[in-house]
């Protein structure tokens, strides 16, 4: 008997096919492994099937394909999208090219995405969504563009991708047109749909527009959808509407830690500290960030004593400081201005192990530094950040040459 290569004498079976009982070993091993959770030694298993001509059947592809655009685990996945080409399946169906498009898309890396995408001889509706989407994750919104005039049918998700790569891409007025033609289309609406257009009203402060929108969502019923309802609830506070976000948060039959904050932070940008302390400490929990927004607020309306003294409660009460939390804690110590306390929070940084490597932290350093005099230290903090700088400049140029 001739020897055939292993590609040519490819063995598959299909969980509940007759020929369960018969599965080599090996193809049972790496399932048996996939429902134990044991993803990593799956894909490691892969290499020895590919030696015995043996491939996995087309639900636990997928399902290792799903583990690696979950996790955003590249590697693995292009594993497995070799196991495949390894086994006589250089064109997957439709079926297993979507989540080869799909893991690539979560990961990144969308030139192998569209090259499984191209490759495709029958696409269907999630085919083309999965490219839009990976097109506006990336911030490509001609790109986007292009495709999604391209594609034979829309959707909802298609029409949603669009309007909310147009917002967070700054093209408010196109977003607002695609969100427009998005209603009167007859994909239907979902909370997603009002999404991408209150991140408009949130950039453009337009209350008109914020109301129509509040208004839409009421009718519809997807108040109640608590990301929701807080994103319209920081749009008025952007448009400087304490009143309609103050009533809006009256009505809310939930809250989260993000809802008060945003109300916290809504009334320090209006200057109203009163009321942005009053709300603040009736909050039932807070977090780095809520304790950040009420500091910001007294520094911005110029009560740089206040914040500073926020910051100390906020270490009483042993919440761990963010990036955020010092660099507007070192601006109001710049603007007092107090060496003596920019030192300490200085110190403060180190012990923590906060990264020396942050540039918000360090650029904020300099800042305050030079405003309280200590042009000494302001040049020793620039020459460090230089440093650093530097030296994660190489690691990445290393890095790529060695990828290549």
């Amino acid at each position: 008997m001739p020897y055939l290569p292993p590609q040519a004498r490819i063995f598959s079976v299909r969980p509940g096919s007759d020929n369960l009982k018969r599965r080599p070993c090996l193809v049972q091993k790496v399932i048996d492994l996939c429902s134990q959770g044991h993803f990593q030694r799956a894909v490691d298993s892969l290499d020895s099937l590919a030696d015995k001509g043996l491939r996995l059947d087309s639900k636990t592809i997928a399902f290792l394909l799903q583990k690696c655009a979950d996790s955003k685990s590249i590697a693995p996945g292009k594993c497995v999208h070799l196991h495949l080409k390894l086994t006589g399946r250089r064109h997957p169906n439709t079926f297993i090219a979507n989540h080869l498009i799909s893991m690539y898309r979560k990961c990144g890396d969308l030139v192998n995405a569209c090259k499984v995408f191209d490759k495709l001889s029958v696409r269907n509706l999630y085919s083309w969504n999965a490219m839009l989407s990976g097109y506006a994750k990336l911030g490509m919104t001609k790109a986007a563009r292009d495709l999604f005039d391209e594609m034979p049918e829309k959707n909802m998700i298609s029409w949603n991708v669009m309007v909310t790569s147009y917002a967070q891409g700054g093209y408010l007025e196109e977003a607002v047109n695609f969100y427009r033609e998005s209603r009167v289309s007859s994909s239907g609406i979902d909370e997603y749909t009002f999404a991408g257009v209150v991140t408009v009203c949130v950039k453009a402060k337009e209350l008109n527009l914020t109301r129509q929108v509040h208004c839409q969502v009421l009718v519809a019923g997807f108040l109640s959808n608590l990301v929701l309802s807080s994103s319209i609830l920081a749009a008025y506070a952007s448009c400087g509407e304490m009143g309609d976000a103050t009533r809006l948060f009256g009505a809310m039959r939930s809250r989260d830690v993000v809802t008060w904050t945003t109300l916290v932070a809504g009334y320090g940008n209006c200057g109203d500290m009163k009321s942005a302390r009053e709300v603040f400490d009736m909050m039932p929990e807070k977090n780095s960030v809520s304790w950040t927004a009420l500091m910001d607020g007294y520094a911005r309306n110029g009560f740089c004593n206040e914040a500073i003294t926020v910051f100390a409660e906020m270490m009483k009460h042993q919440v761990a400081p963010d990036r955020f939390s010092f660099s507007v804690c070192m601006s109001a110590c710049a603007s007092i201005p107090s060496l003596n306390l920019g030192k300490q929070i200085h110190a403060l940084v180190m012990v923590t192990g906060f990264r020396p490597t942050d540039t918000t932290v360090l650029r904020c350093l300099v800042d305050m530094y030079s405003k309280c005099g200590s042009l000494e230290d302001a040049q020793r903090v620039s020459d460090f950040m230089g440093r650093t700088q530097n030296v994660a400049s190489g690691t990445q140029h290393c890095y790529v040459k060695e990828a290549t």
